[in-house]
């Protein structure tokens, strides 16, 4: 699942309110940060945040953006659906961001058979287009979550079968 954001000055306090205001109080406290070493992230106030909310800030290693793999294939993915959106001064990138991030998260990836979004949140998103849902009823609160949990685990397992199928199927192709 993929968060990002558009930052007008890249400074460790944008930075620090970006990761407070847009991940944190949002989602909850992560166990683990793990960025490039970019003075917005290795600075004092990060470390500060990270080390107040209890979460293990990871560097990746300098000119081996490999480190952070997940990271940088979304860099090439952002970068590349960006390119036909963008006008020819490549200023108005930021107003495509929200869309390009949605529809990353709500696309079936190929490794792992499901949408980012199912695998985080444990259920298939609500569009903005789906017609209206009609309304079910549970007996107990507590059932609605159970399944969700349960779909969830389940989704996670098969996503992972997923992931070594095709990392096999890479490797009988490369070797």
């Amino acid at each position: 699942y993929v968060f990002a954001t558009a930052s007008p000055t890249n400074t460790a306090q944008d930075t620090a309110r970006i990761l407070l205001e847009e991940v944190i109080l949002v989602h909850g406290s992560p166990d683990i940060v793990i960025t490039d070493q970019g003075t917005h992230f290795n600075n004092e106030l990060l470390q500060s945040i990270t080390n107040l909310i209890g979460c293990k800030h990871i560097f990746s290693t300098p000119y081996h953006p490999q480190t952070n793999g997940q990271t940088e294939r979304w860099n090439s993915t952002f970068v590349t659906q960006l390119a036909k959106f963008c006008n020819d001064d490549h200023n108005n990138w930021d107003t495509y961001l929200p869309s390009i991030v949605y529809a990353y998260n709500n696309s079936v990836h190929h490794s792992s058979g499901f949408t980012p979004y199912q695998l985080a949140f444990g259920r298939r998103p609500r569009h903005p287009f789906d017609p209206a849902r009609s309304t079910f009823y549970l007996k107990k609160p507590h059932h609605y979550w159970a399944q969700i949990i349960k779909y969830r685990s389940i989704a996670l397992k098969q996503a992972k079968d997923n992931i070594i199928h095709q990392q096999l199927l890479s490797k009988q192709r490369f070797d």
